[in-house]
């Protein structure tokens, strides 16, 4: 698995083209087409290659003929790099879902007051089939807020473990990292 950049391409086709090398004799003939495609599977989101910014790393498979210099192994570093931007992320993720929930909450919180108002009273009384729109209304600002709290609960739980994950897998990369630039490298006997 190698690591390239976004450069500005608009395109996956443009992106698969410059990642591609000159096919030689020792090297296989791989199409655009199955570049394309391999480029997709192995990163989503590249589906809206349009929105991600200049310098966004791609992960590019190596079974194809590369061009020179257009992309890398993943470095300690970069893996690192990658993970702490994975954290952060999840602590953003974590923050919007927030923020989503309360705003939620204060819109509810908003119908039911506004149906027990005096100008909703009568708007009902003047327009008699509202008042089972405002009925239901009321019913589903009463219900939602604690049906989105158990889902926000649930998905903010497995958020945490996936950060968690996150937090242990880059730990364990940084030591790993760390044994290596020592040289305490020991392996098993055969």
């Amino acid at each position: 698995m190698n690591i390239a950049e976004l450069k500005g391409e608009k395109t996956v086709k443009t992106l698969a083209k410059r990642l591609l090398a000159e096919p030689t004799r020792d090297t296989p003939k791989t199409t655009q087409a199955e570049m394309e495609v391999a480029l997709l599977r192995l990163n989503p989101q590249l589906n809206q290659i349009g929105d991600l910014e200049k310098g966004t790393p791609i992960v590019v498979p190596d079974h194809f003929a590369l061009a020179a210099e257009e992309s890398a192994a993943p470095t300690r570093a970069l893996t690192d790099d990658l993970l702490r931007q994975a954290e952060n992320s999840l602590g953003v993720l974590k923050a919007v879902i927030k923020q989503r929930t309360e705003q939620f909450a204060t819109q509810s919180d908003q119908v039911q007051t506004w149906l027990k108002s005096p100008q909703a009273k009568e708007l009902a009384k003047e327009s008699p089939e509202l008042k089972a729109v405002f009925t239901d209304a009321a019913n589903a600002a009463r219900v939602l807020p604690k049906e989105q709290d158990a889902t926000i609960t649930a998905e903010t739980k497995a958020l945490d473990k996936v950060e968690a994950e996150v937090k242990i897998f880059r730990a364990t990369n940084l030591t790993s990292s760390a044994v290596l630039r020592s040289g305490g490298i020991t392996r098993p006997p055969r």
